[in-house]
């Protein structure tokens, strides 16, 4: 049989940097080019569609694809009594969390398709690297730091552009390090490290996390732990003190992101039942409405009372979506200050797919850590952690998973953890340190 591994993965680089490239190219460059954007990001969606139907052929994703359409149909169509056009695409937001690490498993799971997959990622994903470090630095120049620095995904995609760049330097850096010969190797292979510092630019607190995980997580869990951490803090000290200087020194009132008060503020409001009275308060004063994560995550007690009988099923897959072209239902009207602004993915889901959609996406993510692919030998715990936190932050703190480019690149994290039959796993201490990302 001809293999076709070679088109599938242009096509898989293609739909990628098209992807994550284009809101910026429409937002600073080809400003024109702004109204295809939507016709764009479908035709992206399609081709991905394509592209999983050519390579996944595990029973266990499929079947999970299968019961994501049938739960997520039976929700917006019968449940809340939606069109099918309507379920069509606010079934959209589902596609990277549930084809992304799938298709990436097609890719890992034969020796010569890994290696000639995993190769051209190393020089792919250090050009992305480097793309992002221009663009935040352009958007930060011209707008301040904020939400503005979304990098190449372009306006409003500060914490997603920070979460992708930590997964991609970490992915470089964790394949080629010599954790035998920690600082050194740290050297050779610098220029991922250095290329951290745009997720610093754009006012993105979850990069404080991010970057200890990032350090915890490129040594070994073994015994030998502890003396490695003893040299490698040095260096992460010395990060994380340029981190907060940079950071201080470019966010107004930034003395304060530290405390307490501070990050409870950001985080949730003291009474959950005045939400609703700030928010329109807030788009009576011209400002949009952003109603802190976790007071959102609090206040679905509340709104199920004002709408009762969604609490199963939500209100159906799509209400994040509409206004071009495709009129808003009219929950997601009523509820717009809740809708708009910040939203956790645990929220997005259970808003359109209620108590039981979460408990499948839980349930769905929980089964791609925990089961091993059939052509899997061993797991890099690490590079599992690592996607383990960033997917706990996202259901938390932002709803990126909605998104097919922050799937490929978390998800790229855990399908490239599972080690083939006769391969090294990568960053052992095995590899051959002079092979440095910072000489490529």
């Amino acid at each position: 049989m001809k293999d076709y591994s070679a088109i599938y993965q242009r096509l898989f680089l293609f739909i990628l940097w098209v992807g994550s490239c284009f809101g910026f190219v429409c937002d600073e460059v080809l400003t024109d080019m702004a109204q295809w954007r939507s016709m764009l990001f479908l035709g992206l969606d399609g081709l991905l569609v394509v592209l999983a139907c050519c390579t996944v052929r595990n029973r266990l994703h499929m079947l999970g694809m299968a019961l994501l359409l049938a739960l997520s149909w039976f929700a917006t169509c019968v449940a809340a009594g939606e069109s099918m056009m309507f379920w069509g695409n606010g079934v959209r937001d589902f596609l990277g969390v549930m084809l992304a690490y799938p298709v990436l498993c097609y890719f890992m799971a034969e020796p010569g398709r890994r290696e000639r997959f995993l190769d051209t990622l190393d020089r792919h994903l250090l050009v992305w690297l480097m793309v992002q470090a221009f663009c935040v630095t352009y958007q930060f120049l011209r707008y301040g730091a904020g939400d503005h620095c979304g990098g190449s995904f372009g306006n409003w995609y500060s914490g997603q552009v920070s979460m992708c760049i930590y997964a991609a330097s970490f992915f470089l850096v964790h394949r080629h390090v010599d954790t035998n010969n920690l600082i050194n190797s740290l050297k050779d292979n610098k220029l991922p490290v250095i290329l951290l510092f745009p997720s610093f630019l754009n006012e993105t607190k979850i990069s404080f996390v991010l970057i200890v995980l990032y350090f915890v997580l490129l040594m070994p869990l073994d015994r030998r732990y502890l003396v490695r951490a003893m040299w490698l803090a040095p260096v992460a000290l010395l990060l994380g003190w340029v981190a907060v200087l940079v950071y201080t020194s470019i966010v107004k009132d930034s003395d304060d992101i530290f405390s307490m008060d501070y990050v409870t503020e950001y985080i949730m409001i003291d009474d959950v039942d005045e939400a609703e009275g700030g928010a329109l308060w807030d788009i009576a004063e011209g400002n949009a409405a952003d109603v802190p994560r976790l007071t959102k995550l609090m206040y679905l007690p509340l709104l199920h009372e004002q709408e009762p009988g969604h609490e199963l099923t939500g209100w159906g897959v799509g209400q994040f979506k509409g206004g071009q072209g495709m009129q808003v239902s009219e929950f997601a009207d009523r509820y717009d200050w809740l809708l708009s602004g910040s939203i956790p993915y645990a929220f997005h889901v259970h808003i359109q797919m209620g108590q039981v959609g979460l408990v499948f996406m839980a349930a769905w993510l929980l089964l791609l850590f925990v089961i091993k692919p059939s052509w899997a030998r061993d797991r890099d715990l690490n590079m599992q952690l690592l996607a383990l936190f960033m997917v706990i932050i996202i259901l938390l703190y932002n709803d990126s998973l909605r998104d097919q480019w922050m799937c490929s690149f978390l998800f790229l994290l855990l399908a490239s953890s599972w080690t083939v039959d006769g391969s090294m796993p990568e960053g052992s201490g095995q590899d051959d340190a002079a092979t440095s990302l910072s000489t490529q």
